[in-house]
């Protein structure tokens, strides 16, 4: 069941480990926050401790992972993480970060949730909104596309089609809930092994191994352990949807769809929706009653 209150994590849970892309020890702090917080990132390793809101309105780059900043002070690769916080229904918390990229543990939001779970979440006295989609939205992008149409529930149906014959064409559909989110959170990112080499040419996977990613081949998965899941390549695209479609600042009421979709799509798509909040987004704090005249209103890059 789908709770109206907001919640934070009960007590500071500490995470490091190797940043996908720089390679780097990376120390991570996930602190509680008071309600309409949102998702702040602090720079501790940069003067002045700058925060950065997790909020599409400050999304840098989408090159192979998802980036937000503010001024100098950026973080990236946060959609694992930020995925993690949807899945287990946190609305508010301060993340304390010691460089300039998350951690990308076992490539998954796995480990993100095992630690959070231990530390406990708490609800909190004040009412979390939810953004309605009020009428259906598309944007397409050549063969690639995301669209949302109104529904009671959220929802996603999620299509991936790579020319790799190991991965190929792979589809899921999934009604969003903390169990059903479960199932998804243990799916890893992946990269074909040819497009290795190329990445670290161009400074990027520096950290990546077969113990933070799926690496496949012409002839079939290179990981000992081979996959979570036999769809789990799909799975791990509705992870990252997930993540990223947070970054709107809360959880979405609809039916979303996606094809071929990465990072820069659903960044695109939702700075899209945000230019048209009023006419595609109705903020309701409480889903039995459905505030249909009420709209979005942002103060500060923050939902109001």
């Amino acid at each position: 069941m789908i709770s109206n209150k907001q919640h934070t994590v009960a007590r500071k849970v500490q995470i490091s480990g190797i940043a996908l892309h720089s390679g780097k020890v990376v120390r991570m702090e996930i602190h509680p926050a008071a309600a309409n917080t949102g998702i702040v990132f602090k720079r501790t390793d940069l003067p002045g401790v700058p925060s950065i809101l997790a909020h599409v309105s400050n999304i840098q780059s989408t090159d192979l992972n998802t980036t937000i900043a503010s001024g100098d002070a950026k973080v990236a690769t946060i959609e694992h993480l930020m995925a993690a916080f949807a899945g287990l229904g946190i609305d508010n918390a301060i993340v304390k970060i010691d460089g300039p990229e998350v951690p990308v543990m076992d490539g998954s939001a796995a480990p993100f949730i095992e630690r959070i779970v231990v530390a406990g979440i708490t609800a909190q006295n004040a009412q979390r909104k939810y953004f309605v989609v009020r009428e259906a939205f598309e944007l397409q992008v050549g063969d690639k596309w995301i669209k949302v149409e109104p529904a009671d529930t959220a929802s996603f149906e999620m299509h991936i089609d790579f020319k790799s014959q190991v991965i190929g064409r792979q589809s899921f559909v999934f009604n969003f809930g903390r169990d059903s989110f479960l199932k998804v959170a243990g799916c890893r990112t992946f990269c074909h092994v040819n497009d290795v080499n190329a990445m670290r040419r161009a400074g990027l996977a520096l950290g990546g191994s077969l113990d933070n990613a799926v690496v496949v081949s012409d002839d079939g998965v290179l990981n000992p352990e081979g996959l979570r899941f036999d769809d789990e390549f799909v799975r791990h695209k509705l992870l990252d949807c997930i993540g990223d479609l947070s970054l709107l600042g809360g959880p979405m009421i609809a039916k979303i769809s996606a094809h071929k979709s990465g990072h820069g799509l659903h960044a695109a798509f939702m700075r899209a929706v945000w230019a048209r909040r009023d006419e595609v987004l109705a903020v309701v704090e409480d889903l039995g009653v459905r505030q249909k005249d009420r709209r979005l209103a942002v103060a500060a890059g923050a939902i109001a």
